[in-house]
């Protein structure tokens, strides 16, 4: 996995450190991870929703201050003016700041929570001084102040000022106001003008205000800033684990198709999960239960290739040079095998076998396994030029039906077992070198004018088993000269290119942004939620949409409908195990079981 994608520290943030929350650390650490924008947006939900809590709160105080002020004054007709400038305060307030719930446009336009800010705080302010104003002149009352401390609280704690600066500044601006408007319609008029210590009391009054707001913003920053980088460390974490998972999924199905590999899984992490629970299962001694997953397939074609004078190869050439050769030699064969859509089953020493129409089903599965036998041949001759060794390919291609599976307890391994499996296996034995050696069920299935066809060997007439089943062979070589394979192969320049699977979007740094955006998207600003109709759109339209994905090889192709391939899991017990009944047999599996290993032996080096 690209460190550029997934740094070292993302699995190693841990908020215990004291430094964690020091909010200049945080503020590096958000720039240095490109948090920045996605953070501000979030600021911005967030704020948007503590300004839908502010006006709920607004409208209670302003309804329940009116009644008390109509039910407690025994002089109703002189406090008319006040309940009516409380009111069209609120509503104005209210309809200034509900401009910031228009998401889009104040996203679009940043400067408007902050002038909305600015202005509800000079609505405010206006009222309070208008009312003392009014009265002072009309009725020679000089009334304290309403809305000061109210105020403050409202600048700090709800109006949706990003930056704290910006709070500052309106909170300091409106506290000086507050402290002029105190020292010149109040403490001059009524407490003496040289009574400096209850204007000293008020000027530290708005101070400490001023001061706790601070806190509380900057803690609040430091809160949200901790749990956003929480937030992004928990989502790169769950993207390295899936990806983890998924990088286990393509290694285990490159071994075992996913549809046999299913139940074995299943089985492994049942056991894990009674070992983890203490409920493991008392078995007697000697007893052992596990799983065995086995798959019929009705129409397929096998492939059998052996490498002609390996033996003598084995005497005559070092085996580093030996093991080289192979290698070249296989991964040769291996990157013929997928563009030819064949699935190698294993290496037996010098042989190579594989089947085609296994995963997935194929209606061409004996054109894909003669083209990639043909292919081989290609490739062992520019091979034995390359390293001027005398070696041949004897290729035997049989169509017919088998089981695949996994039997076993310990290093499973897949395979295949069958009386087709036996008749592939003595076709390439029987077989000439430098010749697709084919059975009359594979030939029915090809179009013989695409291939040069001559009758079968000798050998082939006389081997017990191919005469026991009455199997009428047949050499095939390509018509015409092949092109170069390693032209041919030209386009597959590496493993990961010639995965079955398709490359999986998560290594694209786009779409780790991509993600990461929706994530932060759908992070919960509050318990209450207040959210206009653009917000619910735009989670609706943020939130991962989860597709299934299905192993290509549950795809049903074309001429294959009627096809369905069956896993059956038997829980088996004892050493000697005994298959009563196998699913599928009646689709015209033979009933004699081979084993391709057993079939053929693994020679020694």
């Amino acid at each position: 996995m690209s460190e550029k994608l997934f740094p070292k520290d993302v699995c190693q943030y841990n908020y215990a450190k004291e430094r964690l929350w020091e909010r200049s650390y945080l503020l590096v650490k958000c720039a240095e991870l490109h948090l920045e924008e996605e953070y501000r947006l979030y600021q911005a939900r967030l704020w948007s929703s503590f300004l839908g809590v502010f006006c709920l709160l607004h409208v209670l105080i302003t309804i329940a201050h009116c009644v008390i002020l109509l039910l407690t004054c025994d002089h109703i007709h002189m406090i008319i003016a006040d309940v009516v400038i409380y009111l069209a305060t609120s509503f104005v307030i209210l309809t200034i700041l509900g401009i910031n719930f228009c998401e889009n446009f104040a996203r679009r336009h940043s400067w408007i929570t902050y002038m909305s800010s600015v202005v509800a705080a000079l609505a405010f302010v206006s009222a309070d001084i208008f009312q003392g104003t009014y009265h002072y002149y009309t009725h020679d009352w000089a009334l304290d102040t309403f809305y000061d401390t109210y105020i403050i609280y409202i600048i700090y704690m709800f109006l949706p000022m990003p930056i704290i600066s910006g709070a500052l500044l309106l909170g300091v601006t409106v506290s000086v106001v507050y402290i002029t408007y105190f020292g010149i319609y109040i403490a001059t008029e009524y407490y003496m003008a040289y009574d400096y210590a209850r204007f000293s009391v008020y000027i530290v009054h708005h101070v400490c205000f001023n001061l706790l707001g601070m806190f509380f913003r900057i803690m609040n920053d430091i809160v949200v800033r901790s749990s956003f980088l929480d937030r992004h460390q928990y989502i790169m974490e769950k993207i390295w684990l899936r990806n983890a998972r998924r990088q286990e999924k393509l290694v285990l199905h490159s071994i075992i198709p996913p549809q046999i590999a299913k139940p074995i899984q299943d089985d492994i992490q049942n056991r894990l999960a009674r070992k983890v629970r203490g409920l493991a299962a008392r078995r007697s001694p000697g007893v052992m239960e596990h799983v065995m997953a086995i798959q019929i397939h009705p129409e397929v074609t096998v492939l059998y290739a052996d490498v002609v004078n390996y033996t003598h190869l084995t005497t005559t050439v070092n085996v580093e040079k030996l093991v080289r050769l192979l290698h070249d030699l296989f991964v040769r064969f291996d990157l013929a095998a997928t563009q030819f859509e064949v699935q190698r089953i294993k290496f037996l020493g010098d042989c190579y076998y594989c089947v085609a129409g296994l995963t997935p089903p194929s209606p061409d599965h004996a054109k894909s396994c003669v083209g990639l036998g043909l292919s081989m041949i290609s490739h062992i001759q520019e091979v034995r030029r390359e390293h001027e060794v005398p070696i041949n390919m004897r290729i035997g291609v049989h169509s017919g039906s088998v089981i695949a599976g996994v039997i076993g307890e310990a290093k499973l391994q897949y395979d295949i077992w069958g009386t087709d499996v036996t008749i592939a296996n003595h076709l390439e034995s029987t077989g000439t070198p430098g010749f697709v050696h084919v059975s009359a069920s594979t030939l029915k299935e090809l179009e013989p004018s695409e291939y040069t066809i001559i009758p079968g060997t000798d050998a082939a007439l006389e081997d017990p088993v191919l005469g026991k089943n009455n199997i009428t062979t047949f050499l095939i070589s390509a018509q015409t000269s092949h092109h170069s394979p390693s032209r041919s192969l030209e386009r597959i320049d590496s493993y990961a290119d010639i995965d079955i699977y398709a490359r999986p979007d998560i290594y694209r740094t786009k779409t780790i942004n991509e993600e990461l955006r929706q994530e932060f998207r759908m992070m919960p600003v509050c318990s209450f939620k207040f959210r206009t109709p653009q917000t619910n759109l735009l989670l609706e339209k943020a939130k991962p949409v989860y597709r299934p994905s299905f192993a290509r090889g549950h795809q049903i192709l074309p001429g294959l409908s009627g096809f369905q391939p069956r896993v059956q899991v038997l829980a088996l017990a004892g050493p000697n195990v005994q298959v009563q009944h196998v699913a599928g047999l009646e689709h015209g599996l033979q009933p004699g079981l081979h084993s391709a290993v057993d079939s053929k032996p693994e020679p020694t080096t």
